[in-house]
């Protein structure tokens, strides 16, 4: 006898592969939300670990913004110290100029052949008026004015014939410039 199968099972088996199809995507749809659910947490996590460390953080800087605040007032007031300190090195250096460039100016003067008769000081030039024997005399006065280290630059302004006492002598007039020397200078001319 023959059985005739009046069933579909063509579309009983298209059914039951759909319905398994349509498990298995709502399966991995449901798996993939499990994933972007725990990944989603440990950003959440790790966001509000920042959160707080960024919160921990701006507590510490707002704590030491005033201690900054002094560092910064402290290295202002020393740079003005150290700038204070040199201009005082430097008066100190400087107050005793006058004095250096007398004593240069009488050291190198001969008594016998040169007569000063007049010696401005003005910032840091100088000028020398007198009476010399000669002009070889104001030659070597000006090359032993310039070996001094306080003493730059030594001019001739003028130079004239003068008759002073019955004598005919040279009047002349130098132009200086004058200055703190250099440490190294300054101890050369110390030794000598």
């Amino acid at each position: 006898m023959v059985h005739i199968n009046l069933l579909p099972v063509r579309q009983i088996k298209q059914k039951a592969a759909a319905k398994q199809q349509l498990a298995t995507t709502f399966l991995f749809f449901l798996l993939l939300l499990a994933v972007l659910g725990v990944v989603g947490f440990f950003q959440n996590s790790r966001a509000t670990a920042l959160q707080n460390d960024i919160s921990q953080l701006t507590k510490a800087k707002q704590r030491h913004a005033k201690t900054l605040a002094l560092i910064k007032k402290l290295e202002k007031d020393k740079a003005l110290i150290e700038k204070r300190i040199a201009i005082i090195k430097q008066l100190k250096k400087s107050s005793s100029l006058t004095v250096h460039i007398l004593d240069e100016v009488a050291d190198v003067t001969p008594s016998d052949r040169i007569w000063l008769t007049s010696l401005t000081q003005s910032g840091a030039g100088l000028k020398l008026a007198g009476m010399a024997l000669d002009n070889r005399t104001i030659a070597q006065y000006m090359e032993d004015l310039k070996t001094s280290p306080y003493i730059s630059n030594v001019n001739l302004a003028s130079s004239s014939l003068k008759t002073y006492a019955g004598r005919n002598l040279k009047a002349f007039s130098l132009s200086c410039s004058t200055g703190v020397p250099s440490e190294k200078k300054a101890e050369n001319s110390e030794k000598k």
